[in-house]
């Protein structure tokens, strides 16, 4: 891919660690800011606005971002830009007064993530194209290992230091990242195609990349919805103390990396369709439990098993987007991808917002095991590749 072997290993170890960095800096606070929202007076529905925030930038950006991307033949501007912006935001959550500006800087931190398009198919440069899906589910795994990193050392940073230093650990982090992803090299690509609507219209109309986005906005709804919404608040209803609510976020994640970890044999075993279905049922099954949670223990173990399942769907279904796309399109598509799920996160937190203004916090557990049950159907009916190999 115009890199040497020891340039390619190169790429890999400071793209990982850079991604590491990334991701610290977006979830040091995760588990604190709905609860910093509700301080700084919010209600329910806000409170879930400003989680959706973090939704608006992927939305927006991600597909242009492919797009540029596959159009200057270069990932890496757009991986520097997006460890600036969680950089920015962070500083900004850190310093926010109010909900307005809390919303203002987490929909910077929204538009960091949205490089993730960016990050992926730069990581998977450095890759033969038949390793694609070893190069997705390893980057899979360093992205779980981030947000489990993140929100270890935030439940600890909170628990010495209080809940407001882990937001400005998060700009610390922005910068070092930023360090890093600035010293990664990058290969040079194959001059592509005549690039133009038609081209974006081609990747867009592949019914396969169509499902798995609704697919994936079902996944990133239910995630957004609970793990990142309204689990921590269930979980301070039922009594746990701070730092225990960062752990819980903490140990779901964990069980989201060894799902990233253990998808490849899962996927060799049964096949794309039937991990991908097969985990959308347990995911939806372990949600609606948590209602069943009136301590902590419980509430650990639901949260392990939905956490397992998700991560075995994330890294399965950014395999197949990888598998399946051309070569020189593969930010084009990973983009749409990307930005299809961004959906989920948006309408996730939004929505359960209401309802727990609304029938009441248990609502949001149904709501979510509803939605995975329907693209578990979904998951059943699309035509999906039977193994890892392309």
């Amino acid at each position: 891919p115009g890199l040497s072997d020891s340039e390619a290993r190169r790429g890999i170890i400071t793209v990982t660690a850079a991604t590491i960095f990334l991701y610290l800096s977006l979830y040091l606070y995760v588990p604190f800011l709905p609860l910093r929202a509700a301080e700084l007076g919010a209600s329910n529905t806000m409170i879930g606005l400003v989680i959706a925030g973090f939704a608006v930038g992927q939305v927006v950006l991600r597909l242009p971002i492919g797009i540029g991307a596959d159009l200057i033949r270069r990932r890496k501007p757009f991986a520097v830009g997006s460890l600036v912006l969680a950089t920015v935001g962070g500083l900004g959550l850190a310093l926010a007064p109010n909900t307005g500006t809390l919303f203002a800087s987490r929909l910077l931190t929204g538009a960091s993530v949205a490089g993730w398009v960016a990050i992926t198919v730069l990581f998977a440069s450095y890759y033969r194209p038949d390793d694609t899906a070893k190069a997705m589910s390893r980057i899979m795994t360093v992205w779980a290992a981030g947000l489990v990193l993140g929100t270890f050392a935030g439940g600890v940073v909170a628990d010495l230091f209080g809940s407001t230093a882990t937001f400005w650990g998060s700009v610390g982090a922005g910068a070092i990242g930023t360090a890093l992803i600035l010293s990664a090299p990058e290969p040079t690509l194959e001059r592509a195609e005549r690039y133009g609507f038609e081209t974006v219209r081609r990747v867009a109309a592949s019914g396969l990349l169509l499902r798995l986005s609704v697919i994936g906005i079902g996944v990133q709804f239910i995630a957004f919805a609970t793990y990142f919404a309204f689990v921590p608040v269930y979980a301070e209803s039922i009594g746990a103390p701070l730092s225990t609510i960062g752990y819980i976020t903490t140990f779901t994640l964990g069980a989201a990396m060894a799902g990233t970890v253990i998808a490849p044999m899962i996927i060799a075993r049964v096949g794309y369709r039937a991990a991908v279905a097969g985990s959308l049922v347990v995911v939806g099954a372990a949600t609606a439990a948590v209602t069943l949670a009136n301590t902590v223990f419980p509430l650990f173990i639901t949260q392990g098993i939905a956490g397992l399942g998700h991560g075995v769907l994330s890294a399965a279904l950014m395999a197949i987007v990888g598998l399946t796309a051309i070569p020189k399109l593969r930010a084009t598509a990973m983009g749409f991808y990307q930005s299809m799920y961004g959906v989920g996160v948006l309408t996730g937190p939004l929505v359960a917002g209401l309802v727990a203004d609304g029938p009441g916090l248990d609502g949001v557990f149904y709501v979510s095991a509803s939605i995975a049950g329907a693209v578990a159907l979904l998951a059943v009916a699309t035509r999906m590749p039977e193994t890892t190999a392309t």
